[in-house]
C-alpha cells in the first residue's frame, strides 16, 4: 500500500542492528546502516517483532525488548505502524510487515487485526515456515475478520493452531504467579529464583492443544462466578481460576512455540517475568539461555492516559404550560 516515506530509526547497541519500522517504507540511502553493522548483524539471528495494536501500549514496550534483546545477541526490526491499526482504524494496518521474510523468529503483539490479504499472507507465509514463534497476551485473538470473509476461521484458528490455545475470557484485577512444579528443570526456567509473584494483568483462561508444555500458572478473581456469552463462545467460569500463563509447544508446522499472557504493561518491570520472556525468546530462537547469574534488566514502560469520559448533558425538563 503507498504511503508517506518511511521514518526510521537504528538502535545500534554494541555490534547488534536494530530497526524500527514505524510506516513501513524502505530505507533510504541516508538512512541505510554502516556495511561494518550490517556485517555484524548478519552474523546474528535476526528477530522480527510485529506491533499489531495499541492495547496494553506495545508500542512502548517492544522497541525496549528489542534493544535488550540486542544485548544478548540478536539483530531486531520492530514493526510499528502509526495509529491504532485494530480493526484497519489507521486505514494502513501493518506496513513493513514483509519484513517477516527476513526473520529467524517472529514476536507477535497483536489484537482484532483484519489485515488486508498482501499482509495477512506474510503472517502465514511465516507461519507455515514452521519458524520459530513467541506471542504476547492478546495475539490469542489476533485477528477479527467478519463472518463470510475467508479468514475468518483464523480469528479462533490463530490461536488454537499456532500458538497453542484460542481465547476464551479473561478474570479481572491482578494475577498471582507461580511456577508449575513439574517444570521447574525446563531451560525457560533458569534463573528464576521467585517461586510465587504477581502481574499487574489479568487472568487469561486458556484451551491449550495436546502437546503444549506449562511452565508458569496464574491465579486470579472475578466478582463472583459467572456465565459470559461473547464472540469467543459462552463460557461459565468461577470466581476463582487458576489456568496457565506461560508455555511452549511445537505446532502443526513443526515452529517452536513459547506463547504467554504476560504483556500488561507492568509485566516488563518485574525480573522473575522479563527473565522468563528473555529466556523463552532464547529457547525458541534456539540462542543461549542466559546463565543463572546473569542480570536481567526491567523497565517501567508508560502507558497512555486514560481518555476522560465526557460527562452527558443533561437535558433541560419540558416545561408543561
Amino acid at each position: 500500500m503507498p504511503g508517506k516515506p518511511c521514518t526510521v530509526m537504528l538502535l545500534i547497541a554494541t555490534t547488534a542492528l536494530c530497526s524500527l519500522l514505524v510506516n513501513g517504507g524502505p530505507l533510504s540511502a541516508a538512512d541505510e546502516p554502516a556495511p561494518s553493522a550490517k556485517k555484524d548483524a548478519a552474523k546474528k539471528p535476526h528477530i522480527v517483532i510485529i506491533v499489531g495494536t495499541l492495547h496494553y501500549s506495545p508500542q512502548n514496550s517492544m522497541p525496549l525488548l528489542a534493544k535488550q534483546l540486542e544485548s544478548h545477541g540478536f539483530a531486531t526490526t520492530v514493526v510499528m505502524p502509526e495509529g491504532d491499526p485494530e480493526r484497519s482504524k489507521n486505514g494502513k494496518d501493518l506496513p513493513g510487515i514483509s519484513a517477516l521474510k527476513d526473520a529467524d523468529l517472529a514476536i507477535f503483539f497483536m489484537r482484532f487485526l483484519t489485515l488486508p490479504d498482501d499482509q495477512f499472507k506474510h503472517v502465514m507465509d511465516y507461519v507455515k515456515s514452521g519458524k520459530p514463534i513467541v506471542a504476547f497476551r492478546t495475539s490469542t485473538h489476533a485477528f477479527i475478520y467478519p463472518k463470510g470473509h475467508k479468514n475468518f476461521k483464523w480469528n479462533n484458528d490463530f490461536g488454537r493452531y499456532v500458538l497453542g490455545t484460542r481465547y476464551l475470557v479473561h478474570q479481572s484485577g491482578q494475577t498471582q504467579i507461580k511456577l508449575n512444579d513439574k517444570a521447574k528443570k525446563h531451560p525457560i526456567l533458569t534463573g528464576v529464583t521467585e517461586t510465587q509473584w504477581v502481574s499487574p494483568g489479568t487472568l487469561y483462561l486458556t484451551s491449550l492443544q495436546p502437546g503444549c508444555v506449562p511452565l508458569v500458572l496464574g491465579s486470579g478473581s472475578s466478582k463472583g462466578d459467572r456465565l459470559t456469552q461473547s464472540q469467543f463462545g459462552t463460557f461459565y467460569f468461577k470466581e476463582q481460576e487458576t489456568d496457565i500463563v506461560a508455555w511452549t509447544w511445537e505446532n502443526q508446522w513443526g515452529a517452536k512455540v513459547f506463547s504467554t499472557s504476560f504483556g500488561h504493561v507492568g509485566d516488563f518491570s518485574v525480573e522473575p517475568t522479563m527473565r522468563i520472556i528473555i529466556n523463552g525468546i532464547c529457547w525458541a530462537a534456539g540462542h543461549p539461555i542466559p546463565s543463572a547469574d546473569t542480570k536481567i534488566a526491567t523497565y517501567e514502560v508508560k502507558a497512555p492516559p486514560k481518555k476522560k469520559k465526557t460527562p452527558k448533558k443533561k437535558k433541560k425538563p419540558v416545561e408543561k404550560k
